[in-house]
C-alpha cells in the first residue's frame, strides 16, 4: 500500500488528466495570448503581499475541488483581478499528444500541467532563462510566461527540458476583489516564489512540503507573539 502523500499525487494527477484529456484537440489549434500586465499590488492590509511572482498555497481543508491541494504562481495581479497557474497538477498526457504536429517530437518525458478550470481549450507556459524574452513576460527573477504559439512552440521543438519549461492547459482566474476576500479569510497562505520552486523537480509533494513549512511558520509566528 503506499503513503498517503503517493495517493493524494495519484489523485490530483488523475484529476488534471480527467479534465486536459477533453481539450487535446483544440491544443494544436489554439494558444491563449496572455493577458495585460495588471500591475503592482497597492492594496493594503492583511492582502497586501498579494502581487505577481508570488505563491499561493491553498489552505487545509479548502472546500473548492478546483484548489485542493494546490500550489498556484500568480502571474498577474491588481484592482482588476487575478491570474495564476497551479504548479503542482502533472497530467498524464505527453506534450507529443497535445502538439502532433510540432517537429521534431518533444521530449519524451514532458507532461502537460493542469493550470486551472479558466480557458481549459488554451495552452500558455512558463520558460526559465537569465535573458529577456522577446514574446514573453517575466513574472519573476529567470521565471518567463508565455502565451503565443510560436515562441512556445519553438520551446518544444527545442525539446527544452521539464526543469526550464513547462506547458499549462487552463489557468486559475479571480475576480475583482475575489482573490482578496479569500485570502483575507485565511483560504490561501501567500509567500514569495523562486524560479527553483516553480520548476520543482517533484511537482507531485509541493503542496505537501509547502504547507508544512507553512504550519512551521505559523507555529514560530504564534510562539514570538506570546
Amino acid at each position: 500500500m503506499g503513503t498517503g502523500t503517493e495517493t493524494r499525487g495519484h489523485r490530483r494527477r488523475a484529476h488534471a488528466a480527467r479534465v486536459a484529456a477533453p481539450c487535446i484537440a483544440l491544443l494544436v489549434l489554439l494558444v491563449t495570448g496572455v493577458p495585460r500586465d495588471l500591475g503592482a499590488q497597492l492594496l493594503p492590509g492583511v492582502v497586501r503581499a498579494l502581487a505577481p511572482g508570488r505563491i499561493l498555497v491553498s489552505a487545509r481543508h479548502l472546500p473548492d475541488p478546483n484548489f485542493s491541494d494546490t500550489v498556484v504562481l500568480l502571474v498577474d495581479y491588481n484592482e482588476e483581478g487575478a491570474m495564476g497557474l497551479i504548479l503542482n497538477r502533472r497530467t498524464d498526457v505527453p506534450l507529443a499528444r497535445a502538439f502532433p504536429l510540432v517537429s521534431p517530437a518533444p521530449d519524451a518525458k514532458q507532461r502537460l500541467y493542469f493550470g486551472g478550470p479558466v480557458a481549459p481549450d488554451g495552452v500558455m507556459a512558463l520558460l526559465r532563462a537569465t535573458s529577456p524574452q522577446p514574446d514573453g513576460r517575466e513574472v519573476l527573477d529567470n521565471v518567463h510566461l508565455i502565451g503565443q504559439r510560436e515562441p512556445l512552440e519553438s520551446q518544444i521543438r527545442a525539446q527544452t527540458a521539464s526543469d526550464r519549461f513547462r506547458v499549462y492547459v487552463g489557468y486559475s482566474g479571480w475576480g475583482p476583489g475575489q482573490l482578496d476576500r479569500e485570502a483575507a479569510e485565511g483560504s490561501w497562505h501567500v509567500l514569495p516564489a523562486t524560479a527553483d520552486l516553480v520548476f520543482d523537480p517533484d511537482p507531485d509533494s509541493l503542496w505537501d512540503r509547502q504547507i508544512r513549512l507553512t504550519d512551521v511558520r505559523v507555529a514560530r509566528l504564534g510562539l514570538t507573539n506570546h
